[in-house]
C-alpha cells in the first residue's frame, strides 16, 4: 500500500518560510547576545523575553506557512509589531528588522497559496 503524493509547495511559499525561519533563528540569537549582557540593567530582563518571544514566534510563523496557513502571516505581523510596540513604550527609537519585512511581504504577496 502506497500513500498518495502530498500537494508541492508553491516556490513563493517556501522562500517565504525559509526567510522566517532564518529571521527568527537570528532574532534569538541577537536577543541572547545583546539582552544577557544586558541583564544587569533596569529592564534588560523585559527585552530579553521580547526578543526571544519575537524570535520563536517567527519560527512558529515560519512552520505555518510552510503549511500554508493563513495563520503564520498573522503571526508574523504579531512577532513583528510586539518589539516595536515595546520600544515606542519605553520612550526609544524604533528599529525594524528589514529581514522580517521582507519576510512579511512575501508571506503576503503568497496569500492565494494559503488556506
Amino acid at each position: 500500500m502506497t500513500t498518495p503524493p502530498s500537494p508541492q509547495v508553491p516556490d513563493g511559499v517556501r522562500i517565504a518560510s525559509t526567510l522566517s525561519w532564518i529571521v527568527g533563528i537570528v532574532t534569538i540569537l541577537v536577543a541572547l547576545a545583546i539582552g544577557i549582557p544586558a541583564l544587569s540593567s533596569t529592564g534588560g530582563f523585559i527585552y530579553l523575553v521580547v526578543g526571544l518571544v519575537a524570535g520563536a514566534a517567527v519560527s512558529v510563523g515560519a512552520v505555518l506557512i510552510r503549511r500554508q496557513q493563513r495563520l503564520g502571516v498573522l503571526v508574523i505581523l504579531l512577532a513583528w509589531a510586539l518589539p516595536t510596540v515595546y520600544s515606542v513604550l519605553n520612550h526609544q527609537s524604533v528599529r525594524g528588522s528589514l529581514l522580517l519585512f521582507v519576510a512579511l511581504l512575501l508571506a503576503a504577496a503568497n496569500w492565494k497559496h494559503f488556506r
